[in-house]
């Protein structure tokens, strides 16, 4: 599929969504999520779910699905930025693997797939009435403010969406893992947690899908157990900060949303979860 038949498709989708989105809001304005959890908070995207179940490198009704509910957050209150990985595009390891080619270009060509799905999500947010901005760490003028941590959180208390995409290209070095940037960018931005939104359903208990969730586990517990989902450095940087982090199904209508008020959705991980 390509890229202008996406965002046909993504502007066509979007242009008929407003009213559902109000209908909906109205729904969820009677419920808990009238009372957000927190108030500000980094919604982590990994850019694989971002193809859905389809074959093509973007599925427009996730990215539709995607805008929808963080639009519905954002009315309620809740601050939102976005980080986006861009593996639906390109994944740089593999390439490397493949090739053998220079690291470092490798994965600035990455950062480049996260400022693409960054601007799909702006283009479908703002469609349905969210003011958004992109912010990247390397200069793209035509497309994006380049990253200002005191811009970004001033954004923020207006009720903008902010998107931070290219994040860690063009350092001259192996850059950080998207995961670690988004941590980085939670500390800089004082978000009370980092949501990050997959296709799995949360932590599970062993290594295989077929056994169910935790709820709630700790920092510790989880490094014990080696996990996968999200780099060590990333997890390290939230629990010393404080910061919460939630892993849930962002495929399954209403959970991002449900994630955005701070309700019990996927794996919470903090200081106080389970220990063995």
């Amino acid at each position: 599929m390509s890229g202008l038949r996406i965002l046909k498709e993504l502007c066509f989708e979007c242009a008929m969504a407003p009213a559902k989105l109000l209908g909906q809001i109205s729904k969820m304005k009677s419920k808990s999520m009238s009372n957000p959890r927190w108030q500000r908070v980094v919604f982590r995207i990994s850019g694989t779910a971002l193809a859905g179940d389809g074959q093509h490198n973007v599925d427009p009704k996730v990215i539709l699905l995607i805008a929808s509910e963080v639009a519905m957050a954002c009315r309620l209150g809740v601050q939102v930025a976005l980080v986006v990985g861009g593996r639906n595009f390109f994944c740089g390891e593999a390439w490397i693997t493949a090739t053998g080619s220079d690291r470092t270009t490798t994965y600035q060509i990455g950062m480049m797939a996260t400022v693409m799905n960054s601007l799909l999500i702006r283009s479908a947010l703002e469609k349905m009435g969210i003011q958004t901005r992109v912010q990247t760490a390397f200069g793209l003028p035509e497309v994006g403010e380049h990253f200002n941590r005191q811009r970004a959180i001033r954004h923020l208390e207006k009720g903008r969406v902010v998107i931070f995409g290219g994040i860690g290209a063009g350092m001259g070095n192996q850059p950080f893992s998207t995961d670690t940037a988004a941590a980085l960018r939670a500390t800089e931005i004082h978000a009370k947690a980092i949501l990050k939104g997959t296709s799995g359903d949360g932590v599970y208990e062993c290594n295989s899908r077929n056994n169910i969730t935790f709820e709630h586990i700790s920092f510790r517990e989880l490094a014990s157990r080696g996990a996968t989902f999200m780099d060590m450095m990333a997890l390290t940087l939230c629990e010393e900060n404080g910061i919460p982090v939630v892993l849930f199904n962002l495929l399954e209508p209403g959970n991002i949303s449900r994630a955005l008020c701070g309700e019990q959705v996927g794996t919470l991980i903090d200081q106080t979860g389970l220990i063995s």
